[in-house]
């Protein structure tokens, strides 16, 4: 059996990295005023939600906000982000070593440029001991549910496109109160195992009762 686990949300708070980032570029008065911003007012719509950052945060254009993303500060956000939870890669390692007759992929969604090295970084400073790791485009979750049967995720885009015979977790943050999915947790250890009916390609999963809204 295959099973995907998003990097963002559930293992990597990148978003509160982002955020103060932004803000301590953009927002603070000393960078304003050697920048050539003209009479651009950057600002931030709360609350933040993850399906769309360049809806919260007001960037120039498409092509700032990515520079901004994935060349000017890859390291800082994606490499020093902090981790969804206490003990989140540990959990990770557990659910990895405690199941080896599954195959666990953690997936980078949308990273491009110096984030992939970052992100490795992040992995490696937070003790990661998985095999493997796989970086993929949005455009590209429809042909990767092919390749899966269940996906832990925070992503409402990758949940929705969930095929009826597959399985789907939503994990839930602060940034993602916005929809909601049947099977939803807050830690990687609500998820009780063991799979059942594998032989028959059948997965069972039995999950604690977890809060409806959670706050990382």
């Amino acid at each position: 059996m295959e099973i995907f686990v998003s990097i963002d949300g559930v293992l990597r708070n990148t978003i509160q990295k982002f955020d103060y980032h932004y803000k301590d570029y953009f927002l603070n008065s000393d960078v304003e005023s050697t920048e050539d911003n003209g009479d651009f007012d950057y600002s931030v719509t709360e609350p933040v939600y993850n399906n769309n950052l360049l809806e919260c945060y007001k960037f120039q254009s498409k092509e700032e906000f990515e520079n901004f993303l994935f060349i000017e500060f890859p390291i800082e956000i994606f490499g020093h982000a902090g981790v969804s939870y206490p003990n989140a890669i540990s959990d990770l390692n557990r659910l990895v070593y405690d199941n080896k007759e599954h195959s666990v992929t953690i997936v980078g969604l949308d990273e491009l440029g110096k984030s992939k090295p970052a992100t490795l970084f992040f992995l490696s400073k937070n003790g990661f001991m998985g095999n493997n790791i796989k970086f993929i485009k949005s455009d590209d979750i429809t042909d990767m549910w092919n390749k899966c049967d269940c996906w832990i995720t925070d992503n409402e885009k990758i949940i929705t496109e969930c095929p009826k015979d597959k399985a789907v977790i939503k994990f839930n943050t602060s940034y993602n109160q916005y929809f909601t999915n049947k099977k939803e947790i807050t830690k990687l250890t609500e998820i009780d195992i063991p799979w059942l009916n594998t032989t028959e390609k059948t997965t069972t999963l039995t999950l604690t009762e977890s809060p409806t809204s959670v706050g990382q």
